[in-house]
């Protein structure tokens, strides 16, 4: 009888294990890797402008604080990010989850991020552009 418990109880803790631990990693939301800019809108002309993924990429290196910027755009915009090279960057926190992103001398408020979603915002009032990125 004990033999037959203590086969239960092994079964049972078999086919309770599972490894799940790669797929919570990657719904985690941080800006760590690389995102291409999709949308910028706003500004005093108004302007919602889209772009085909990969064209203008943004790579943040949490480890090294650095953003790489690709911007391979030719077309004749009004606004369409960084262009191309390395930039430091720096994420300040303040009350509660708002944080804000420092590069270039320029704050980019974070409106929201997930695993596959990061929009910034330039904090302008009037002139501003919100920023559209996905991965």
């Amino acid at each position: 009888m004990k033999s037959y418990i203590y086969l239960l109880i092994f079964t049972m803790f078999v086919f309770s294990c599972n490894n799940d631990d790669d797929g919570a990693s990657n719904n985690e939301s941080t800006l760590h890797g690389e995102w291409s800019l999709v949308n910028v809108s706003g500004g005093l002309a108004g302007i919602d402008d889209d772009f085909p993924v990969g064209l203008i990429t943004w790579d943040f290196n949490l480890n090294a604080q650095e953003l790489t910027v690709t911007n391979t755009n030719v077309e004749l915009v009004i606004y369409d990010g960084l262009p191309t090279g390395t930039y430091d960057y720096s994420v300040m926190t303040s009350t509660g989850s708002d944080a804000t992103i420092v590069i270039n001398n320029v704050n980019y408020a974070v409106v929201s991020i997930t695993s596959t979603s990061l929009v910034l915002d330039e904090g302008v009032a009037a002139d501003g552009f919100l920023l559209t990125y996905m991965r």
